[in-house]
């Protein structure tokens, strides 16, 4: 059959910009976003830099995009270092690849235990040729990713998240200087439902008569860790094709095509194959094709590619599949598929379908934070979920079930960090804030391991490979691979032994939870509780009995924390187990299966380690007092185990002071939840909740890297991990999990609402549990749950069709949620003062003028917990940190209590205001309440560096003085602390530690007792006024 031309069809296209009226747009640096419409623009070009590319995807397939428009470009090294990082350590630049797509190879440059790959081998995620180009050649200049900024001019370029449409606008001079521009205009999405389609759309203006030569190219160089198989240039369409294996494995290919399009200013009998001259590197798998276009002045000339993408991984006809898929879209024309992926994006992430913090009259407050907030509760979850394949999709595949069965690797398809292994960053993070919200969309998660349990099975006969190798030791079971790609085998990057035990748990709660949120018991008894029963049964055996403590205990193990490798008996996966094998008991007595007489014995006989004179549960039962952790591990015991812990506070303080800050920044997601559960007082979980985001960010798309510091040579010698949906999975489960308090139980809905006072209003993402659709709205006292009628999964349970019964946490109450709204009171834990009477507490601070180092926020400094801490750049300054206190309240000061930290400046001073703000003029309505110089009130002991030892940090507590003559000093609007030096490090570039400034007011019926204070009088007396 002969296919159909498509030169100088007619085209019907959307603009590019719509015509828009938004009065939210909200600016963070260079970078706005429209609330309204949900559009991030930006008009910064950086190319060659890593961090302002972006990633699409559809969860089939996906690709990076280079700064200046959708072409392939590798980083240029501003920074000194162009790795990629562990375990590949390539070079970056853009990816692409289909879901699935892993090569098998025997070594790699980086491992956890190399020598295990004698047994089997590793498997990496083999790229694609990158298939998004369309390149302008006009005058001997060619349009690319390598195009000097010198010649781009009013640049523009956008993410529209609610459509997934990415566009780039500009004024391109060929040659640069005073040559006569053309107007560019890039527009390209991946097709949401249609998913193996894709489209690329070039727009060209000439404000003069000009002949450009247009390139559409599929560039091999992209097609990393792969073998060629074939491509060819079709002679009767304009159609290109390559096909290449991934490495190691000839009998899988994935083809990509792609099919041009034009209107009548293409001469179509100029289109010519091209095999080089516009292609990074020579690569077998690359192919372009050219075609002429005679642009008329004034005119603007429309061209399309039309990609399609399949592999046999998912299809058998791979090669039919995508070149169906591109020719059809060509015929069905971009504005035709740009409407169907609209649509499909729309109805997976609708307004419901995310956290609101807005007023309840549409309004955002003030507060730059919360602007942040709204904008990451959009581009959270829809980074996560352009990863992932929804039902719609799945159905429109022909209900193609091997679409969702690859989960979700830490950077998604447009990325090869980590080798695009699957690691617990997704069921742990990732899915989490997302199974509530979306379960058929992230069900990839769990059916990944679903699809990965027969080799889990077999990797039990790894034991002899481990320290457990005791012949008939291991009976049966699963255990599962700490990082796994195609096959799910034990490899040197992921040990199925002696590592990172937890993973099997981390599973099994996934699993728990989609039947918790879904509702769909039979799947859980059918497919998802055999797995869990056989990792219950691999800890059984896994475990070692000690005889001299009477306990059994887990052996050469590693905790989340990866800086503590091969210790005994640790503490998070202690907990882990103990909870997994009583949980496992229970489901099977739900589900009418025997329960396990052996977990039952096992249970009563573990203890997690602990150190009792602190109060602390240890990460290992032989760590010191000098541990520096890289990531949450022990405060996981409280955010995902529902575990009975009466250590919690006291390993919420102890460890937050010992995180590192080279760590990843989902660590404080896990603190910001925690701290919301179990804190009595104060609003720290709001300053984690910020710490878990606002480091980690890079503008303009709001990506998430690994690293607070992304220099090599600077954050501790790695190289991170971008974009880091791990970090992205994180900060997404705060708001349901953290100020609701949500806890998934198979048979009660169990929340627990508390709100800082920094956030007045949450109207929380649609969630479901046991298949049914739930609204919470939670206000600064009170928290209202309804049922959504319209919003109830096909395979909701019907024992809770009618009442689903409520529980708040720790509290004694017990309700039922019907047909009507239900409202439970918050816990006031931000209104309860840490510091009786201390007055600035959890109060707004105005944004410093000086910098500060990267997650030492100066909301920290007030929020009543002294784990969290301000930390100013350049000690040599006196730098301020201002609160607001309102115009309407004024107070006597009593004292004044500083919590310094570690790290005490030299010299302090508090000041009050009403109207003026640092920097001060001479003119400033300054009072100063105390000043002067800091002692050290615990200093450092190096012979105590190993000693495990409560919390103690530096202070200086100051009574504000009084006599008969002046009375009691007030306080004003503006309240100021001024720090200046670094006693820990005299010579240190970096400032003071501030951990907590308390300002205390005298109450009033110690003011009564002041018999001899005088008339208010100057900053007081302006005051009142």
């Amino acid at each position: 059959m002969r296919r159909p031309r498509f030169f100088g069809a007619a085209l019907v296209l959307l603009t590019a910009f719509r015509t828009i009226h938004a009065t939210n747009i909200f600016k963070f640096n260079d970078t706005e976003w429209d609330e309204d419409h949900w559009i991030l623009r930006t008009h910064v070009l950086a190319p060659g830099q890593y961090q302002n590319r972006i990633s699409l995807a559809n969860g089939y397939f996906g690709i990076n995009l280079a700064a200046v428009g959708p072409f392939f470009e590798i980083d240029n090294g501003t920074s000194g270092d162009t790795s990629s990082g562990w375990p590949l350590f390539d070079t970056r630049q853009t990816f692409g690849t289909i879901a699935g797509f892993y090569g098998i190879q025997n070594e790699t440059s980086g491992s956890n235990y190399a020598w295990l790959n004698q047994y089997g081998w590793e498997s990496f995620i083999s790229g694609v040729p990158h298939w998004s180009g369309l390149l302008v050649e006009c005058e001997g200049e060619l349009l690319n990713a390598n195009t000097s900024p010198d010649h781009i001019s009013n640049f523009a370029t956008s993410l529209e998240v609610e459509a997934g449409v990415m566009t780039w606008t500009y004024e391109w001079r060929p040659g640069g200087g005073a040559s006569d521009p053309i107007n560019i205009e890039y527009r390209m999405f991946i097709h949401k439902l249609h998913i193996n389609q894709a489209a690329v759309q070039l727009k060209l203006t000439a404000i003069r008569d000009l002949n450009v030569t247009v390139y559409d190219v599929l560039e091999g160089t992209g097609a990393m860790r792969t073998d060629f198989v074939d491509k060819k240039f079709e002679t009767d369409s304009p159609t290109i094709w390559t096909a290449v294996s991934p490495l190691g494995l000839p009998n899988i290919t994935a083809y990509i095509y792609s099919t041009f399009k034009g209107d009548e200013w293409v001469d179509t009998s100029t289109r010519r194959e091209i095999t080089e001259g516009v292609f990074s590197s020579a690569n077998a798998s690359s192919i372009g094709q050219a075609v002429q276009v005679k642009l008329q002045a004034g005119q603007t000339s429309e061209i399309s590619k039309f990609v399609g993408a399949a592999s046999s991984d998912a299809f058998s006809d791979p090669k039919g599949t995508a070149s169906h898929a591109s020719v059809t879209g060509a015929l069905a024309g971009y504005a035709t598929l740009l409407d169907t992926h609209i649509k499909e994006w729309r109805e997976i992430l609708p307004r419901h379908a995310v956290d609101r913090y807005h007023y309840p009259n549409g309004s955002l407050p003030v507060d730059e934070q919360i602007h942040e907030l709204q904008l990451l509760s959009v581009t959270n979850p829809f980074q996560i979920l352009q990863n992932t394949v929804g039902p719609n999709a799945i159905r429109a595949a022909g209900n193609n079930t091997r679409l969702n069965v690859h989960s979700v690797p830490v950077c998604g398809l447009g990325a090869d960090c980590y080798g695009g292994l699957i690691f617990w960053d997704a069921e742990t993070w990732m899915a989490l804030g997302l199974q509530v919200s979306h379960p058929e969309h992230i069900e990839t998660v769990v059916n990944y391991r679903v699809d990965k349990y027969p080799q889990a099975k077999e990797n039990i006969k790894m034991a002899f490979s481990s320290s457990k190798n005791e012949t008939g030791r291991f009976t049966g079971g699963a255990v599962y691979p700490w990082t796994s790609g195609r096959d799910g085998n034990c490899t040197g990057t992921g040990p199925c032994f002696d590592y990172e035990y937890h993973l099997n748990g981390d599973i099994a709660i996934a699993l728990r939870n989609q039947y918790v949120v879904s509702g769909d018991w039979k799947r859980f008894k059918e497919e998802f509780l055999p797995i869990n029963n056989d990792i219950a049964y691999f800890y059984g055996e896994a475990l070692d009995f000690n005889k001299s403590s009477g306990f059994y205990e887990l052996w050469n193990a590693t905790d989340p924390d990866e800086y503590a490798n091969n210790v005994n008996n640790v503490g998070f996966t202690t907990a882990l187990i103990q909870k997994h094998l009583n949980e496992t008991n229970e489901l099977n007595r739900m589900f009418g299966l025997p329960e396990n007489e052996t977990w039952k014995n096992i249970v009563p006989r573990m203890r997690l380690p602990v150190n009792e004179d602190v109060g602390i549960v240890l990460e290992y039962d032989t760590m010191n007092g000098s541990i520096t952790v890289k990531q949450a591990d022990v405060v996981l015991t409280d955010d995902i185990l529902h575990y009975d812990n009466p250590y919690s506070i006291a390993n919420l303080d102890y460890y937050a002071n010992k995180q590192s800050k080279d760590g990843p920044g989902m660590t404080y997601a896990t603190f910001s939840i925690v701290a919301n559960e179990i804190s009595p007082s104060g609003c720290s979980s709001f300053t984690y909740d910020i710490y878990s985001a606002h480091p980690y960010i890079r503008l303009p798309w709001f990506q998430y890297s690994e690293q607070m510091i992304d220099n090599f040579f600077t954050n501790g010698g790695t190289h991170p991990a971008f974009p880091f949906l791990t970090g992205m999975g994180g900060s997404n489960r705060i708001g349901i999990f953290g100020y609701l308090g949500l806890r998934l139980f198979v048979d009660k809905l169990d929340i627990d609402p508390s709100l800082p006072p920094q956030i007045e209003h949450l109207d929380y993402r649609t969630f479901y549990w046991q298949g049914y659709g739930i609204n919470a709205t939670s206000n600064a006292t009170h928290t209202t749950l309804s049922r959504m009628p319209d919003h109830i999964l096909s395979t909701a349970n019907p024992d809770y069709k009618d009442h689903i019964p409520v529980t708040l946490g720790t509290r004694a109450d017990n309700f039922a949620l019907g047909t009507t709204s239900l409202t439970v009171p918050n816990r006031m834990i931000g209104q309860t003062p840490t510091v009786q009477n201390n007055i600035l507490q959890c109060k707004p601070v105005i944004p410093p003028k000086s910098n500060y180092l990267p997650g030492q926020l100066p909301i920290a400094a007030v929020d009543g917990a002294s784990s969290t801490k301000w930390q100013p750049y350049d000690a040599s300054r006196t730098n301020y940190l201002t609160v607001d206190l309102g115009h309407t309240s004024f107070y006597p000061i009593k004292e004044v209590l500083m919590d310094w930290g570690s790290t005490p400046p030299q010299y302090y001073e508090v000041l009050f205001t009403n109207v003026s703000l640092p920097p001060f003029g001479p003119d400033a309505d300054i009072r100063n309440i105390t000043a002067g110089s800091v002692q050290i009130s615990e200093p450092y002991d190096p012979s105590m560096v190993y000693v495990i030892q409560p919390v103690r940090n530096n202070q200086t507590n100051q009574s504000v003085p009084r006599d008969p003559q002046d009375g009691v000093h007030w306080s004003g609007r503006y309240a100021h602390l001024g720090i200046r030096g670094n006693m820990w490090n005299e010579t240190a570039f970096d400032g003071a530690t501030v951990a907590e400034w308390n300002v205390v007011r005298w109450t009033d019926e110690e003011m009564e007792r002041i018999d001899s204070l005088l008339p208010k009088e100057g900053i007081v007396e302006s005051a009142v006024q």
